[in-house]
């Protein structure tokens, strides 16, 4: 079996990585849109419901950053491929990571997960600000709810120190660029 063939493969299965992390990010995304606004409904009636509230958001928040964490390594690992066949080849043959920089994000920049901030601003990430800024919200309003209507604070303290936990690390991954940089040393190895 030639380099390009165990290259082309992998890309495959990379692509297919990319597209399995999409469907399931999207299906994610309106089960807890969905879950959170049933929820903050049903807490105009019951206060107690606003337990619930945060601990969807907080969780909800978790599993999308998951997604994203394998949608981000899938096209770092896909770009590298397809500059590997391309080099292989000799010429600029397959150009997805091109366009999906371009379009989407740049995967190399810094980011929120996967926001670019500033002149490489893009739909994709004002729909990741939206979704979070959605998330964050409904956050928000179960910890008011908790707080001035039910007033448990031993809840709310160790709903507090979950989500330090959370975004401490969050914040290390995702912001700092931690697992971006394991990828980039791997691949400098590589090339």
């Amino acid at each position: 079996m030639d380099d390009l063939t165990i290259y082309n493969d992998q890309l495959k299965r990379m692509r297919g990585m990319n597209k399995f992390y999409h469907q399931q990010f999207l299906i994610d995304v309106r089960i807890f849109l969905l879950l959170a606004t049933v929820l903050i409904v049903l807490s105009f009636d019951n206060r107690d419901i606003a337990y619930l509230i945060p601990l969807v958001s907080l969780f909800g928040s978790v599993i999308l950053a998951f997604h994203a964490y394998y949608l981000i390594f899938s096209r770092h690992y896909s770009e590298f491929l397809e500059k590997k066949i391309n080099k292989k080849l000799d010429k600029e043959l397959i150009i997805t990571h091109k366009l999906e920089n371009s379009y989407f994000f740049p995967i190399n920049d810094k980011k929120i997960v996967v926001a670019k901030i500033g002149k490489n601003f893009s739909w994709f990430s004002f729909v990741t600000l939206l979704i979070t800024t959605y998330g964050i919200a409904s956050y928000s309003y179960g910890v008011y709810v908790i707080r001035y209507y039910l007033s448990n604070n031993i809840y709310l303290y160790l709903l507090a120190l979950a989500t330090l936990v959370t975004i401490i690390i969050g914040y290390w991954w995702f912001v700092k660029n931690i697992g971006e940089e394991r990828l980039r040393k791997s691949y400098e190895q590589q090339i």
